[in-house]
């Protein structure tokens, strides 16, 4: 199959799995809804009989479903396929049965979209286009069997557990519902009892190849046909997107191994790449945004973020939020999230408040593509406190300094000085940023952050506020080109 033509299929697909659970849900289950709130619906199973009648569980926010007396559970596909048959495939090689071609058919149906027969594909092309769907299904159940064996490890060690709650607001059950975990890899005993290492687990326990587990990207392929974990000692939390686990990120910890490639504080999977990393998975690309099936829900607002522990807890507060987990969407990601996000009523963009303004700049860059697509956008800004602007002070009297200077230039800046002054300005540095997660961890309450959001400025009431009253006449003219840039566009749209 030609590449355009592998695109064509794989935005097809990506269109299907994309529907709304909870709507396809209370289509095909109804009254078999039992219970329901926000995050969950509780449904009798119409393939056992049950005498809680709550078994079926589909959860909204991980967009996923499992029913614990059947033992199976999947996405949105899955369900469909389930509720219509009793069968679900996953992971399966060569062409699809037709129990999952039904499912298919009935939510491209419920799109608009024909069937995939239908889609000027050969036989052989579909049947391509299949076995390109159970693999990538395979390899993101890989990923979610990880995840799973690396949060039984964080609620073992609790050493890793204290470091991760004392810097970060994130709640025992956020932790648990997300399967946020430690990589340890080593074989371990819980309750005297001997359990195996993570390979282990994964081939013997779980019965995944090796081969499968090096697409997921988690693990490195060694010259003796063996496999090295990519994660050691980091805080791990996975991306979920419908009902499933697509991707990892790592925090480093005290214990995280020293060496020159494990330094950044975090570290995202390697993603696939067609020269260097072939045995990675094409699925594995990075491009899922933290919390995207949130935009599944509709949401009348909608808060974008930087990192992924503020996304966790602005998750946390009851608040509907995405995070490119970095400063800056990808254009590519534009493409894709802008008319998902077009329903959208305003959009709050809330980046970090620090020395170098890559947060605030990059928060600018987001709300004027925002803005550009027609969304009303607004800016909300993290407010400092004493301690921020105290480390802001002792920067710039001990060290010299100033506003918008980042890591790599703080680095050539301190180089000559001794290394204890280093490390006591890297500490400064570090203490005169906030975030989302240390505006929450010190105790503000949603309610708080409710009132930055009221107090929110579009684009341009931003960029005036934030122009300097004291700077020189050519440097306020230069700062104010943009600003009178947007100004016209405003008067020329209007």
């Amino acid at each position: 199959m030609s590449d355009a033509r592998a695109t064509d299929t794989k935005s097809y697909y990506r269109q299907i799995t994309e529907v709304d659970i909870g709507l396809i849900a209370r289509e095909l289950l109804g009254d078999r809804i039992t219970q329901q709130s926000d995050r969950l619906l509780q449904c009798d199973c119409p393939h056992h009989q049950s005498q809680s009648k709550r078994s079926l569980h589909i959860t909204l926010d991980k967009q996923g479903w499992y029913c614990f007396a059947c033992g199976v559970g999947g996405g949105v596909l899955q369900l469909v396929e389930f509720v219509q048959s009793g069968q679900v495939t996953k992971g399966q090689s060569g062409a699809m049965p037709e129990t999952h071609r039904q499912a298919r058919d009935f939510l491209a149906a419920r799109l608009g979209l024909p069937p995939l027969s239908q889609w000027g594909l050969s036989p052989e092309e579909i049947a391509e286009a299949e076995n390109a769907l159970g693999f990538h299904l395979r390899v993101q159940e890989a990923l979610t069997e990880l995840a799973r064996y690396y949060h039984r490890r964080l609620l073992a060690n609790s050493e890793a557990r204290e470091w991760m709650q004392s810097r970060y607001a994130i709640s025992s059950e956020m932790v648990e519902q997300l399967l946020i975990g430690y990589a340890a890899n080593d074989p371990w005993k819980q309750d005297d009892q001997a359990q195996p290492g993570v390979l282990s687990w994964l081939t013997k326990e779980r019965g995944f190849t090796l081969r499968e587990l090096a697409a997921t990207g988690a693990f490195h392929p060694t010259a003796q046909d063996s496999l090295l974990p990519f994660f050691e000692g980091r805080i791990v939390f996975p991306y979920w997107k419908g009902g499933r686990v697509v991707f990892l990120i790592g925090r480093r910890t005290p214990w995280t191994p020293p060496h020159p490639w494990e330094q950044g504080k975090y570290k995202k999977l390697p993603v696939h790449d067609e020269h260097n990393r072939q045995h990675i998975a094409p699925c594995i690309d990075n491009s899922v945004l933290y919390n995207e099936d949130v935009l599944l829900s509709r949401p009348q607002r909608l808060i974008i973020t930087e990192g992924v522990t503020d996304c966790i807890a602005l998750m946390q507060a009851g608040l509907p939020t995405i995070s490119p987990v970095t400063v800056n969407i990808r254009q590519a990601d534009w493409e894709r999230l802008v008319p998902r996000i077009a329903g959208v009523k305003t959009v709050y963009v809330c980046q970090d408040n620090e020395i170098s303004e890559a947060g605030i700049k990059g928060a600018r860059r987001t709300a004027q593509t925002l803005s550009g697509a027609g969304l009303d956008t607004r800016l909300v800004a993290l407010p400092l406190e004493e301690k921020h602007l105290a480390a802001r002070r002792e920067l710039a009297e001990r060290f010299g300094v100033q506003a918008a200077i980042g890591p790599r230039e703080l680095a050539r800046q301190l180089e000559r000085r001794p290394p204890a002054e280093i490390a006591e300005a890297e500490r400064l540095f570090s203490e005169s940023k906030i975030d989302v997660n240390e505006y929450f961890a010190s105790g503000r309450t949603a309610e708080d952050f409710e009132a930055l959001l009221a107090a929110a400025q579009t684009p341009l009431e931003f960029a005036i506020a934030r122009l300097p009253v004291d700077a020189p006449v050519e440097e306020r003219n230069h700062l104010l080109e943009p600003i009178l840039a947007q100004v016209a566009r405003i008067m020329h749209e209007g």
